[in-house]
């Protein structure tokens, strides 16, 4: 792959070279943004699914341009991290599946493959409903749009949080053009990057071919060598393997071949194909430690959910006590995992966008999509320890097909737009839990067979005495998801007066979503299948599990017989589904009480499509349909520009009022249940760009989040709240017990961020031309989950480390120097200068796997670029 990669690039730049039409100049660069004026230009978007001007749009939206992108060295999703208000970007799955948090709204703690997130993320208008194909376009972009606030009408489903725009560059008809890009930095991180266009037939059709490769090292070494495992009971079984591989690096590769045809001037017709893939480590679990005032982890601390069998066998040697990783002397980019897996991410698509003129007046647009890929995780450590006492893999596949087809019409004070919508999406996941393996080198030097099979300490207490051994939880779970959705739409909008506009919008929605073929399977030490806990099979009219094999006490007595044994037929897969139907809309005033200023207010409400749990490996009553989440949103906000043109100010304030916001806890079985809450959302948002004088300008951003989840205290009876869903309102079941959450904040939602930036042409002379950028953004105190700092009720047994902290208020600080020389440039970047350690993500697992992880963002990274303009 990267051999193919790289003679593909090099191909764009030797034609480049080769070819005398390419010779001349190269016209401006394609971008979201017009020239014509002194001052600060125009930023043209299409948040509205027409084009214009940022100023002119009621509502709240961000773009940044391919040169922005550059400048601020946006090379992965997570460096749009605050580089607009209450925008965060996180993720556990490295940089091609990123967790948006728009105004506090996102994934969270969802980390289920067939969850779709609530910040719709779009590619040319094409919804992409799989997050880990979400950061495989970030190449040859004409820009990126970010709009804020439930966008239920235009966008729908999937946009209670709001939209993210990658706009890719499309042929311009032009004639010819392009770019060849190649940079170093540390972490020996190599980024190729390059696009040529032709026109055969100028203003009629042109093909635009677009490529990238990055390949780079990790940046935390994994010291615990390849072999056998001895974390515990000195390996006594063999079973047991380090990986040796580090966390992280990433060698991927993305094309896109882009063709637009005019064959008149009513028609414009494009047709973009593309495929990209990345693999590489999976990113690196940090454990927090059992204590906030030390990294060390306790195992026979009485919240470890098997503190006591530590505490019990550690005298004779056979297990730890503790661990740590500064008594172990590692450094803060040093980590000692068991098991580190590769994570393979593969997307293909295409995408077909029609514009007629029917009329004047009238247009008829239509978009479509394709798309279907994969993202493979092998077993990785969610641990952070050298003790094999979690890890999980991930396998899935998905396709999907999005249809969106409307009618534009533009009658001066009066336009509209009437459209219908179809999409289907289709995702089979196969997963991999793979808990407590390291019972399997105690097993075997207590001499117990590997046919023993108690996963868990499960049969503990029941068919096996209280204090027989536990064995590890290992298990394959199969199933897959088929959704569908339809729905109709329409918004309009009249000019009262030439100042005063209004906007009224509805769409209607109807989901459907299937769970199908659902089994997981657990396994003896002996790789055989012994347990099925998800299927269709029931007893006493209620799912229960089927045993494929007897289960024997330690002498070898059968205490549960096999199901099959005593003629019992196999089950099938599971199966459930669900549906829902929603309205969603807005309605929009705004006022232009004098020239370049406009005053709106507006109420919308958008939806998120309901779900099954895609992590129900525990027992089939887990699989159970949750409702569609709803937010009703109240905004007001001021747009401006004044100084002659040389100064922008826009504001915004916001209030939400939520229902049924999906999430995701972690049971005292070590299994993921999913959770709705109510709650309330409020802030603020300010964006100020100013050009006191040709050549350097400074921008800034500032966002005010204040979340809380609705609700009192748990009921006094705690048999009064259900087991699944795990919850009774906003009292939930951790896994320590039922907690309250009401009063808590959005997991994600910061507090306060801001971003400064400045840019100033130091030199520009027409034929040379030198820049610098500097950037420093801040982000507030957040936590990772609807717990919050886990000081409520049985939550401190829960999480006692530093997990409960959540992350701190943290700056970071980028730069970048370009000089350019007629059609050549070359820059020097440096981004998180100041090497802040911070942690865009965590998950509390103490009780159960001793330890909580996060994952730590990158430190500090610098390098070099050249780029050569035809």
């Amino acid at each position: 792959m990267k051999n193919l990669m790289s003679a593909s690039v090099l191909a764009v730049a030797i034609a480049s070279l080769s070819s005398p039409a390419f010779a001349q100049e190269a016209p401006a660069e394609e971008t979201g943004t017009t020239q014509d004026q002194v001052g600060l230009s125009d930023i043209i978007v299409t948040a509205t699914k027409r084009s214009e001007n940022l100023q002119d749009v009621p509502v709240a939206v961000s773009a940044i341009s391919s040169e922005s992108l550059q400048n601020k060295g946006v090379f992965e999703t997570s460096d749009l991290n605050n580089t607009m208000p209450n925008l965060q970007v996180s993720s556990p799955y490295g940089q091609q599946q990123p967790n948006f948090s728009v105004r506090g709204v996102g994934v969270g703690t969802e980390f289920n493959a067939n969850a779709a997130s609530p910040v719709g993320v779009y590619v040319d208008e094409v919804y992409q409903a799989f997050r880990s194909s979400h950061g495989q376009q970030l190449y040859d972009l004409n820009q990126i749009e970010v709009v804020r606030g439930p966008q239920g009408t235009l966008y729908g489903r999937n946009t209670t949080g709001g939209a993210v725009n990658f706009i890719t560059k499309s042929p311009q008809l032009e004639g010819q053009e392009g770019y060849f890009t190649a940079g170093y930095g540390n972490y020996n991180r190599i980024n190729l990057e390059g696009a040529i266009e032709v026109t055969p037939s100028p203003d009629k059709f042109g093909i635009r071919l677009a490529a990238t490769y990055v390949d780079a090292d990790s940046y935390i070494a994994n010291r615990l060598p390849e072999g056998p495992s001895t974390a515990a009971a000195g390996g006594a079984s063999g079973l047991n393997f380090n990986t040796g591989r580090s966390p992280g690096g990433t060698q991927s590769y993305g094309l896109r071949l882009s063709m637009r045809w005019k064959p008149v001037d009513t028609v414009d017709l494009k047709l973009k194909v593309y495929a990209a893939e990345a693999e590489g480590g999976t990113e690196s679990p940090i454990p927090t430690g059992s204590s906030r005032t030390s990294d060390v982890i306790s195992y026979t601390n009485p919240n470890f959910l098997l503190g006591g069998l530590f505490s019990a066998l550690a005298p004779a040697g056979l297990l730890p006590t503790s661990y740590s990783q500064s008594g172990r002397g590692l450094g803060i980019n040093e980590v000692e995992l068991d098991s580190v897996g590769v994570a393979t991410s593969r997307a293909r698509g295409v995408v077909f966008d029609a514009r007629i003129d029917l009329t004047d007046n009238l247009k008829l647009i239509s978009v479509s999509g394709y798309d279907d890929g994969l993202y493979s995780q092998s077993s990785t450590d969610c641990d952070g320890t050298p003790l094999r006492l979690c890890a999980i893999g991930y396998r899935s596949k998905f396709s999907a097909f999005n249809q969106d087809v409307r009618l534009d019409f533009d009658g001066g004070p009066f336009k509209a737009i009437v459209g219908a919508f179809y999409g289907k999406d289709k995702v089979t996941g196969d997963n991999t839990p793979d808990f407590f393996n390291f019972l399997r080198d105690v097993r075997a030097a207590v001499g117990l067979p590997a046919s023993y099979f108690n996963p868990g300490g499960a049969f503990n207490g029941t068919a096996l005495s209280a204090g027989s051994l536990p064995t590890g939880i290992y298990a394959t779970q199969h199933f897959v998801q088929k959704r569908t959705s339809y729905a109709a739409y329409g918004e309009a909008s009249y000019e009262l007066t030439p100042t005063l506009k209004f906007t009224a919008g509805l769409r209607y929605t109807k989901d459907k979503n299937r769970f199908l073929d659902g089994v997981t399977t657990y396994f003896d030490d002996t790789g055989t299948a012994r347990l099925i806990t998800v299927s269709d099979f029931q007893q006493g009219g209620a799912f229960a599990p089927y045993f494929l094999q007897d289960v024997r006490d330690e002498a070898g007595n059968v205490v549960i017989p096999s199901f099959q044994g005593l003629g019992i037929p196999l089950p099938g897969g599971l199966r459930n589904q669900g549906s829902a139907g929603r309205v969603t809309g807005r309605a929009i005033v705004d006022w232009k009480p004098v020239e370049d200023v406009m005053v709106y207010a507006s109420y919308s409400r958008g939806y998120r499509s309901g779900t099954f749990n895609g992590l129900a490996y525990g027992s089939a009553n887990q699989v159970y349909f949750v409702k569609p989440e709803q937010v009703d949103a109240f905004e007001g906000g001021i747009k401006s520009r004044f100084w002659d043109n040389r100064a922008q100010f826009n504001i915004s304030a916001f209030y939400y009022k939520y229902k049924g916001q999906q999430g995701q806890v972690v049971d005292a079985s070590a299994t993921a249940n999913l959770i709705s809450l109510d709650g309330t959302l409020k802030g603020l948002e300010v964006e100020a760009i100013v050009e006191p004088v040709n050549g350097f300008t400074l921008s800034a951003s500032f966002g005010l989040l204040d979340s809380s989840y609705k609700g009192g205290d748990c009921p006094a009876d705690p048999s009064t709240i259900p087991n699944f869903p795990a919850q009774l309102g906003s009292c939930v079941v951790s896994s320590g017990g039922p907690v309250s959450v009401g009063g808590n904040p959005f997991p994600y939602a910061a507090k306060q961020s801001a971003s400064f930036a400045a840019d100033w042409d130091v030199i520009d002379d027409g034929d040379n031309k030198f820049t610098l950028h500097g950037d420093v953004n801040y982000t507030g105190q957040f936590y990772f989950d609807s717990f919050k700092d886990y000081s409520r009720g049985p939550l401190p047994a829960v999480a006692s480390g530093k997990f409960g902290d959540g992350n701190g208020k943290y700056w970071v600080a980028n730069a970048r120097a370009t000089y350019t020389m007629g059609n050549y440039s070359i820059s020097v970047w440096g981004k998180n200068l100041t090497n802040k350690l911070y942690y865009p993500f965590g998950i509390s697992l103490e009780n159960l796997f001793g330890t909580g992880y996060r994952v730590r963002a990158q430190p500090r990274t610098y390098g070099v670029e050249a780029t050569l303009r035809f």
